[in-house]
């Protein structure tokens, strides 16, 4: 670790550079807003708009704990950061390819992103357990905060200035461009993998044993029942994460309530980046000072009231004019990933974090595997009960917080 501060600066500057950089891709394909808005113009169907946060998840998790073991292994974590990086821009660029050129039934269309879209998070899983696991070799916990404060306040912003310019020319309602939408996708998601290249990183002492795959698999799982205070996050994040599957639900539900259009989705995503960046700014130099608990708890009570929120809002005759307060919620979704990340870090021992993280992957996936049944129970009966009972479960998630320790200030953990 010490060898590691010695170019901490760099690192963090690094890191900086490359969140940015993928902040600025991530508002041309924003999870609550873009991605639903697009499968919306190839169908209606409320199934298929549950399978994306299936997707997301399963991409994101399984990877994860395949190569969790190998990444231990790796004495340099950049290797496979890099390159997943540089991985996860080219599902964009061909989709972008594909939307500008190709001339393809809907059906089509729909099953090539849904492939691509899982290529994406097959990528994005494997960059997401390498970056968790690099920062917790590169930035000490104390600097974690700030480093989430500084990139998300500065990609937030540059991301609503392109939003603004960029994103309003093209999501025009007479004639929407969602090739060039996913095209600066892919462009700043490959400027994230360049800047990656700098990492400045001293390799790693092997560990002292190379357990089998299935052996790393049983004792990862074990964690959950021997480690108590990671027993008692897997909790809170099994419930936690059944607010996930409504995320692509959100903005289907302002159109067919509201009456949105896509005129009125670069208002979402600039009012929800601006709430991440200052979000993000707050809640990490928050974090620093009192440690991640006490803003997990925040952030989770701030999710669970934007069900309510939405179908309040619903209720009013000018709900259109403030249903952007929705997304303003959603905005703390960035906040609650890295801050639950980062808790992990201090409760793992470093040699332990990709299989902390790993676990972690998998657990937030179980309660994704239920969103294309929660799309079903949607287009069946309605929106509203389903929001209701998602708010309630998330509710109580946000209570469990309490039995949570915090390490920071916990004699148990060094």
């Amino acid at each position: 670790m010490k060898e590691s501060r010695q170019y901490e600066k760099r690192n963090f500057a690094v890191f900086a550079a490359n969140q940015i950089f993928m902040r600025l891709g991530w508002i041309f394909k924003t999870e609550s807003v873009i991605m639903p808005g697009f499968i919306d113009t190839q169908t209606s169907s409320d199934v298929v708009r549950g399978f994306l946060p299936l997707v997301s998840r399963i991409g994101q998790s399984v990877p994860q704990f395949l190569i969790a073991r190998r990444l231990a292994q790796m004495p340099r974590k950049k290797v496979l950061f890099t390159l997943s990086a540089f991985g996860g821009m080219i599902p964009w660029l061909i989709l972008a390819f594909i939307l500008g050129f190709a001339r393809w039934s809907s059906s089509v269309i729909v099953a090539v992103f849904l492939a691509l879209y899982t290529l994406h998070w097959l990528t994005f899983g494997c960059n997401t357990l390498a970056l968790g696991t690099l920062q917790g070799k590169l930035i000490r916990a104390e600097r974690r905060g700030s480093l989430m404060a500084y990139s998300n306040i500065i990609g937030c912003t540059l991301a609503i200035v392109a939003a603004f310019f960029a994103m309003a020319r093209w999501l025009q309602d007479d004639n929407t461009n969602y090739a060039w939408i996913f095209g600066a996708t892919g462009l700043f998601f490959g400027l994230a993998a360049g800047v990656s290249l700098y990492f400045k990183e001293h390799p790693s002492p092997p560990p002292q044993q190379h357990p089998p795959f299935l052996k790393f698999l049983g004792s990862g799982l074990m964690l959950v029942r021997y480690d108590r205070d990671f027993r008692r996050l897997s909790i809170v994040l099994l419930l936690f994460y059944m607010s996930w599957p409504l995320f692509p639900h959100y903005t289907i539900f302002g159109k067919r309530t509201l009456g949105l259009v896509s005129g009125d989705f670069v208002t979402l995503v600039i009012v929800q980046n601006a709430v991440s960046g200052l979000g993000s700014w707050i809640m990490g130099h928050i974090a620093d000072r009192r440690g991640n608990r006490v803003v997990m708890r925040a952030v989770i009570f701030i999710m669970a009231c934007v069900p309510l929120l939405a179908v309040g809002i619903s209720r009013l005759s000018f709900g259109a004019q403030i249903y952007w307060l929705v997304y303003a919620c959603l905005g703390f979704t960035p906040v609650s990933g890295r801050i639950i990340v980062n808790y992990i870090l201090e409760i793992a021992p470093q040699e332990k974090h990709p299989q902390y993280l790993a676990v972690m992957s998998l657990l937030q996936a179980v309660p994704l595997c239920g969103s294309p049944l929660l799309g079903l129970l949607i287009e069946k009966s309605a929106f509203e009960p389903v929001f209701i009972g998602g708010s309630a479960i998330i509710i109580l998630s946000a209570l469990l917080t309490f039995r949570l320790v915090e390490p920071r200030f916990s004699t148990s953990h060094p």
